[in-house]
């Protein structure tokens, strides 16, 4: 049985990066994170990835939102000192457009993707943005989210690292509506991200924990 814990935090980006970037990849093998809510999600997924490749040669990227950010990426590594064009040509990008193309990538050709890429971290942005498309039935979508989860479960027993940033969006069908949780499931630690009071991100961390 699992428990959840909340804790609410308000952080300035240099403490985002900091938090954020010591639950992924070299620090915490086989662990996923969820970053949901508003559209910040994608610039935070950023701030991770230019973190994780501070310590590790490359990361792969499944981008089923069209939100990665090659600029915004390339202006951070600027920033940090680093060669732009080193940072992004470690960076290994695939594009998806419908639910098929996401489920095929997701349970049959991950691996031989992060082969490609020599990396264990897998970073995924929208991962429901194309569950939420009506060409795909709502039974289908279920069975491909629950067969995406039991591929992740076994990635993390092999010490894949995964981060999902997925933007809150409410979808036209009802029953679509709790597809959002069963992306949650997936998650050991789920932060909701959001706009703070400030220049910063606000963001709420539900950790699971197995209750003894």
């Amino acid at each position: 049985m699992r428990s959840v814990s909340n804790e609410q935090i308000h952080i300035d980006n240099r403490s985002l990066t900091r938090e954020l970037s010591h639950d992924i990849g070299a620090v915490v093998p086989g662990k996923t994170v969820l970053l949901y809510g508003s559209s910040l999600v994608y610039y935070t997924s950023l701030i991770v990835m230019k973190e994780v490749l501070r310590r590790l040669p490359s990361v792969a990227v499944v981008d089923g939102a069209n939100r990665f950010d090659a600029y915004g990426l390339a202006r951070m590594a600027q920033i940090d000192g680093r060669d732009p064009l080193d940072v992004l040509n470690r960076v290994f990008l695939s594009r998806v457009f419908t639910a098929f193309q996401m489920d095929g990538l997701l349970t049959r050709g991950v691996e031989p993707f992060l082969s490609e890429a020599k990396t264990k971290v897998l970073i995924v942005l929208g991962l429901l943005h194309t569950f939420y498309d009506e060409q795909i039935s709502v039974r289908e979508a279920e069975k491909s989210l629950a067969g995406i989860n039991a591929k992740f479960a076994g990635m993390k027993k092999n010490g894949v690292s995964i981060l999902l940033a997925s933007e809150k969006l409410i979808p036209a069908q009802k029953q679509r509506q709790f597809f959002d949780q069963r992306m949650k499931a997936m998650a050991d630690d789920v932060y909701e991200v959001s706009s703070g009071p400030y220049e910063g991100i606000v963001w709420n961390r539900q950790k699971r924990m197995l209750a003894r």
